[in-house]
Protein backbone atom coordinates (compact mmCIF):
# COMPACT_ATOMS: atom_id res chain seq x y z
CA UNK A 1 0.00 0.00 0.00
CA UNK A 2 2.79 2.43 0.92
CA UNK A 3 4.56 1.78 -2.38
CA UNK A 4 1.31 2.37 -4.29
CA UNK A 5 0.75 5.73 -2.59
CA UNK A 6 4.39 6.71 -3.19
CA UNK A 7 4.11 5.75 -6.88
CA UNK A 8 0.92 7.81 -7.29
CA UNK A 9 2.54 10.80 -5.58
CA UNK A 10 5.62 10.49 -7.80
CA UNK A 11 3.44 10.33 -10.92
CA UNK A 12 1.53 13.41 -9.77
CA UNK A 13 4.83 15.22 -9.15
CA UNK A 14 6.11 14.38 -12.65
CA UNK A 15 2.81 15.50 -14.19
CA UNK A 16 2.91 18.75 -12.23
CA UNK A 17 6.47 19.36 -13.41
CA UNK A 18 5.28 18.89 -17.00
CA UNK A 19 2.48 21.40 -16.49
CA UNK A 20 4.87 23.91 -15.01
CA UNK A 21 7.32 23.89 -17.89
CA UNK A 22 8.12 27.28 -19.33
CA UNK A 23 6.75 28.11 -22.77
CA UNK A 24 9.38 29.87 -24.91
CA UNK A 25 8.88 33.60 -24.59
CA UNK A 26 6.26 33.27 -21.85
CA UNK A 27 8.79 33.59 -19.03
CA UNK A 28 9.96 37.02 -20.21
CA UNK A 29 7.58 39.54 -18.64
CA UNK A 30 8.43 42.03 -21.39
CA UNK A 31 7.19 39.74 -24.17
CA UNK A 32 3.61 39.28 -25.20
CA UNK A 33 0.64 41.58 -25.11
CA UNK A 34 -0.12 43.13 -21.72
CA UNK A 35 -3.63 42.50 -20.48
CA UNK A 36 -5.88 43.33 -17.58
CA UNK A 37 -8.60 41.22 -16.05
CA UNK A 38 -12.02 42.87 -15.67
CA UNK A 39 -12.98 42.73 -11.98
CA UNK A 40 -16.69 42.18 -12.63
CA UNK A 41 -16.50 39.39 -15.21
CA UNK A 42 -12.95 38.05 -15.03
CA UNK A 43 -12.53 38.63 -18.76
CA UNK A 44 -9.15 39.34 -20.32
CA UNK A 45 -8.90 42.80 -21.91
CA UNK A 46 -6.18 44.06 -24.23
CA UNK A 47 -5.48 47.44 -25.76
CA UNK A 48 -5.41 47.69 -29.54
CA UNK A 49 -5.73 50.21 -32.35
CA UNK A 50 -8.57 49.98 -34.84
CA UNK A 51 -8.25 52.26 -37.86
CA UNK A 52 -5.80 54.31 -35.80
CA UNK A 53 -8.22 54.69 -32.85
CA UNK A 54 -7.51 53.21 -29.40
CA UNK A 55 -9.74 50.25 -28.55
CA UNK A 56 -10.29 47.91 -25.62
CA UNK A 57 -10.97 44.34 -26.74
CA UNK A 58 -12.14 41.29 -24.82
CA UNK A 59 -10.00 38.25 -25.66
CA UNK A 60 -12.56 35.52 -26.30
CA UNK A 61 -11.19 32.13 -27.35
CA UNK A 62 -14.77 30.92 -27.80
CA UNK A 63 -15.81 33.67 -30.23
CA UNK A 64 -15.50 32.47 -33.80
CA UNK A 65 -15.08 35.99 -35.20
CA UNK A 66 -13.60 39.29 -34.16
CA UNK A 67 -16.46 41.72 -33.47
CA UNK A 68 -16.07 45.49 -33.27
CA UNK A 69 -18.50 48.17 -32.16
CA UNK A 70 -20.34 50.20 -34.76
CA UNK A 71 -19.39 53.32 -32.76
CA UNK A 72 -15.68 52.55 -33.13
CA UNK A 73 -15.97 51.86 -36.86
CA UNK A 74 -18.46 54.71 -37.35
CA UNK A 75 -21.07 52.45 -38.94
CA UNK A 76 -24.64 53.62 -38.57
CA UNK A 77 -26.91 51.39 -36.50
CA UNK A 78 -29.53 51.67 -39.25
CA UNK A 79 -27.18 49.77 -41.57
CA UNK A 80 -27.04 46.90 -39.07
CA UNK A 81 -30.82 46.57 -38.70
CA UNK A 82 -31.04 44.64 -41.97
CA UNK A 83 -27.80 42.72 -41.45
CA UNK A 84 -27.53 38.99 -41.01
CA UNK A 85 -27.54 37.52 -37.53
CA UNK A 86 -24.46 35.38 -36.86
CA UNK A 87 -24.98 31.68 -36.26
CA UNK A 88 -26.51 30.87 -32.90
CA UNK A 89 -24.10 30.20 -30.11
CA UNK A 90 -23.78 30.38 -26.37
CA UNK A 91 -22.33 33.88 -26.37
CA UNK A 92 -22.89 37.30 -27.92
CA UNK A 93 -25.69 37.08 -30.53
CA UNK A 94 -27.34 39.90 -32.43
CA UNK A 95 -27.56 41.67 -35.76
CA UNK A 96 -24.19 42.21 -37.35
CA UNK A 97 -22.68 43.21 -40.64
CA UNK A 98 -19.31 42.63 -42.21
CA UNK A 99 -16.77 45.43 -42.54
CA UNK A 100 -13.05 45.85 -43.07
CA UNK A 101 -10.78 47.48 -40.52
CA UNK A 102 -7.09 47.79 -39.81
CA UNK A 103 -6.39 46.04 -36.53
CA UNK A 104 -3.14 46.71 -34.66
CA UNK A 105 -2.04 44.90 -31.53
CA UNK A 106 1.42 45.97 -30.36
CA UNK A 107 3.73 45.29 -33.33
CA UNK A 108 1.26 43.15 -35.30
CA UNK A 109 -0.98 44.68 -37.95
CA UNK A 110 -3.86 43.20 -39.92
CA UNK A 111 -4.75 45.70 -42.68
CA UNK A 112 -8.22 45.42 -44.21
CA UNK A 113 -9.21 42.67 -41.77
CA UNK A 114 -12.73 41.32 -42.27
CA UNK A 115 -14.62 41.77 -38.98
CA UNK A 116 -18.18 41.68 -37.75
CA UNK A 117 -19.72 44.98 -36.64
CA UNK A 118 -22.36 45.14 -33.89
CA UNK A 119 -23.93 47.99 -31.97
CA UNK A 120 -24.60 46.21 -28.66
CA UNK A 121 -21.36 47.11 -26.87
CA UNK A 122 -22.91 49.86 -24.72
CA UNK A 123 -24.82 47.27 -22.69
CA UNK A 124 -21.72 45.10 -22.35
CA UNK A 125 -19.65 48.11 -21.28
CA UNK A 126 -22.24 49.05 -18.65
CA UNK A 127 -22.38 45.57 -17.19
CA UNK A 128 -18.57 45.30 -17.13
CA UNK A 129 -18.34 48.85 -15.72
CA UNK A 130 -15.64 49.53 -18.29
CA UNK A 131 -15.72 50.68 -21.91
CA UNK A 132 -15.38 47.77 -24.33
CA UNK A 133 -14.99 48.34 -28.06
CA UNK A 134 -14.98 44.78 -29.31
CA UNK A 135 -14.07 41.14 -29.04
CA UNK A 136 -10.87 39.59 -30.33
CA UNK A 137 -11.99 36.22 -31.62
CA UNK A 138 -10.67 32.90 -32.77
CA UNK A 139 -10.31 34.09 -36.38
CA UNK A 140 -7.25 36.12 -35.30
CA UNK A 141 -6.01 33.79 -32.55
CA UNK A 142 -5.92 30.70 -34.79
CA UNK A 143 -3.29 32.38 -36.99
CA UNK A 144 -0.79 31.47 -34.27
CA UNK A 145 0.65 28.07 -33.36
CA UNK A 146 0.11 28.73 -29.65
CA UNK A 147 -1.83 31.21 -27.56
CA UNK A 148 -0.52 31.40 -24.00
CA UNK A 149 -2.31 33.31 -21.26
CA UNK A 150 0.39 34.17 -18.75
CA UNK A 151 -1.59 35.24 -15.68
CA UNK A 152 1.53 35.71 -13.55
CA UNK A 153 2.91 38.46 -15.81
CA UNK A 154 -0.46 39.55 -17.26
CA UNK A 155 0.66 38.80 -20.80
CA UNK A 156 -1.03 37.20 -23.80
CA UNK A 157 1.75 35.45 -25.70
CA UNK A 158 1.08 34.62 -29.37
CA UNK A 159 3.65 32.22 -30.80
CA UNK A 160 4.26 31.31 -34.44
Amino acid sequence: MRHGVFLVLMMLGVTALGWGQVVPGADDSRSGIPFEVNRNFGTILIQAQVNGQPATLVVDTGASHTILSSELLRVRSLALEHADAPAKGSGFVGSAGWAKATLEIRTMTWPNRRVLVMDDFQDLSKSMKQKVDGILGEDVLREFDSVVIDFKHHRLVLLH
